[in-house]
């Protein structure tokens, strides 16, 4: 090849890749608004629902794209009104428009049942292969009293499309399709059974933020793949402790959800009732919707996580321009020690707005990492404000605190070494799991993205679960959940020795990852569970705990909302030799009653035990 053939087909090639990244974005208004920047062409309804998505001159993607709210108002005694689904409509602004960005926004002013000022925001930047999308909420004194259960954006996907699912390396597969769904049992909320037996429900596709991989899910078919990324998650409420909706199947179509507010798995409400006078604001986002192609779906699902990682890179977005999203972000830094020197390691370290708990606040921003093995930590891209700093888990079951965190926009602000003191009650006796805020490494705590898990226990544990320490493992012998339907015997025991019978107080502490009621009709409830403690076959005492959303039926293995219990003893009812400490429901069934009900429902109530603690003083 000549040299003038090589410098021809460079150029040829050029001038193919050039409108990807040179084509400015242009915006047509009129019944639709129509977006591109010649790598994606979007069409976005007056009222702000996106009717068209297409990737490289290819086929409408979409079915349809909408922001929606579940909630309502108050009635006169100030009682909040049953909660009402709405899909939100707005009217349309175009607030920028140029050759490297076109952003429309949609208002939707209060009105019944939605009683706060919200906004929908569509941006398409110049050469990105996809699109932007944020949400604004507010409220004042001049609107009605209100409050939100669920602030979400759907995007409906063309279900011709789309044949394969993923929201982690582990959940990436080819799904059934709308139309098995649609034929399908119903065996609960979003649960089906399909024809060949199995069992699919949207819940299996859920992420815990803790875990780290809520920045990516999505769909993809031969045409394209479609994929929600965000970057950051400091919008969430009671984060990182959460659980959140990502993609699934449906009878209509594939859709992807972005939860950017709700209560699922012990979250809460946003408030504002009669007499609030308290103003408040929130951005959501931006999340970006990142359209590909490749030569299969491992390969695109490569190349989005990819993306993912670059993404990170540009947060914050310097083009954004929104007064409450600002561009100058602090850092904190500090090193977490427990007393005794002995570094803090592996724990979250969670920043919150000053003045609520990390676990209840969800109108302001959240920052959170974990220590590395020093005990080190660092938070950065933190907006400018006054912040707690918490800490949890590294095995601990009461948190480190620190208020009087002020952060400011392009400064660092290194905190030094925290000295977190540790609660002991005595000398150690033993302990079952980790305290860490979840059940997870106990058995199925690692498999635990399926419907019905109670329906595994009777073959698990035919008799029921009796721990030894020093000899059964966690992994194999204690159960992620201790449901209210047993096998054999309503008592979960726990054996070791003691060299000679202790005198003083005894104390069992309790982390409860999640908890669910149960009722005399053999079903979970929403009323309290009730746990009683025996020693050597005397009853010792008990507790309650409240009924913590519904993790046990909803394929999870905490939840937002944790709680410490402690139960002190008498030592004498311990000998020297073996002992046996048994944990027995208040109330509870035999699952051979249940087994009926364990094919279908919600199953029976649970407690999710974070890690239990003998200390003798």
């Amino acid at each position: 090849m000549t040299l003038a053939a090589i410098v021809t087909s460079l150029q040829l090639l050029f001038a193919a890749n050039a409108p990807a990244t040179q084509t400015p974005v242009t915006l047509d208004t009129g019944e639709v608004f129509v977006m591109s920047n010649g790598l994606v062409r979007m069409g976005i309804a007056q009222d702000g629902r996106l009717r068209e998505l297409s990737y490289r001159g290819g086929p409408n993607l979409a079915s349809s794209g909408y922001w929606n709210f579940n909630g309502n108002g108050y009635d006169a005694a100030g009682t909040p009104l049953g909660q009402r689904f709405s899909t939100l409509e707005g009217v349309a602004e175009v607030m920028r428009q140029s050759d490297d960005l076109v952003e429309v926004a949609f208002i939707h002013r209060p009105a019944e049942p939605m009683f706060f000022q919200t906004s929908l925001h569509y941006v398409l930047r110049r050469g990105d292969p996809g699109f932007y999308l944020y949400m604004t909420a507010a409220h004042d004194d001049t609107m009605p009293a209100g409050y939100i259960v669920q602030y979400a954006y759907n995007l409906r996907l063309a279900p011709e499309y789309f044949d394969y699912i993923a929201v982690d390396d582990a959940r990436r597969h080819i799904s059934h399709s709308c139309q098995e769904e649609k034929e399908a049992e119903a065996i609960m909320d979003a649960t089906f059974r399909l024809a060949d037996g199995a069992v699919v429900s949207k819940y299996n596709y859920t992420h815990a933020i803790e875990d780290g991989a809520f920045h990516l899910y999505g769909w993809a078919g031969p045409k394209a793949g479609v994929w929600w990324i965000q970057p950051s998650g400091e919008y969430y409420s009671s984060a990182p402790f959460r659980v959140l909706l990502t993609s699934h199947q449906t009878a209509k179509t594939p859709v992807i959800i972005w939860q950017a507010q709700c209560t699922h798995r012990g979250g809460y409400n946003i408030e504002f009732p009669p007499g609030s006078s308290a103003s408040w604001q929130k951005l959501y986002g931006p999340a970006f919707v990142y359209l590909n192609s490749g030569r299969d779906y491992d390969a695109m699902w490569s190349d989005a996580k990819s993306r993912v990682e670059r993404t990170k890179t540009r947060w914050p977005y310097r083009w954004m321009s929104h007064e409450l999203f600002p561009l100058q972000r602090g850092e904190v830094r500090g090193t977490l020690s427990f007393d005794g020197g002995a570094p803090a390691a592996n724990a979250y370290v969670i920043l919150s707005p000053q003045g609520e708990h990390w676990s209840k606040d969800n109108k302001g921003y959240h920052f959170w990492t974990k220590t590395d093995a020093d005990g080190c930590f660092r938070l950065k891209h933190v907006r400018p404000g006054d912040y707690t700093l918490f800490a949890c888990g590294a095995d601990q079951f009461y948190e480190f605190s620190r208020d009087g965190i002020t952060v400011a926009a392009g400064k660092k602000l290194d905190m030094g070494r925290l000295l977190w003191k540790r609660v002991v009650h005595g000398n150690r006796i033993w302990q079952i799991g980790t305290a860490d805020r979840s059940s997870g490494e106990f058995a199925n705590g690692d498999d635990f993205h399926h419907w019905g898990l109670w329906r595994r226990y009777p073959a698990d544990f035919p008799n029921d679960v009796h721990f030894e320490i020093g000899k059964s493992e966690e992994r194999k012998d204690w159960n992620f959940a201790h449901w209210n339907w047993y096998s054999q015997k309503n008592a979960w025991d726990v054996s070791f020795k003691l060299n000679e019978a202790p005198k003083g107080k005894a104390l069992l502490t309790f982390g409860i990852a999640a908890a669910r009621g149960h009722n005399s009709r053999g079903y979970g409830s929403s009323g309290p569970a009730d746990l009683r403690v025996w020693v050597n076959n005397k009853e010792a005492g008990g507790f309650t705990c409240a009924t913590s959303g519904g993790v046990s039926y909803r394929s999870a293995r905490q939840s937002t909302r944790y709680e410490v219990k402690e139960i002190s003893f008498d030592a004498g009812l311990l000998v020297g030799g073996t002992n046996v400490i048994s944990l027995r429901h208040a109330l509870s069934h035999p699952y051979k009653q249940g087994a009926d009900k364990g094919e279908r429902g919600a199953g029976p109530g649970c407690i999710m035990y974070d890690a239990i603690r003998l200390e003798i003083q």
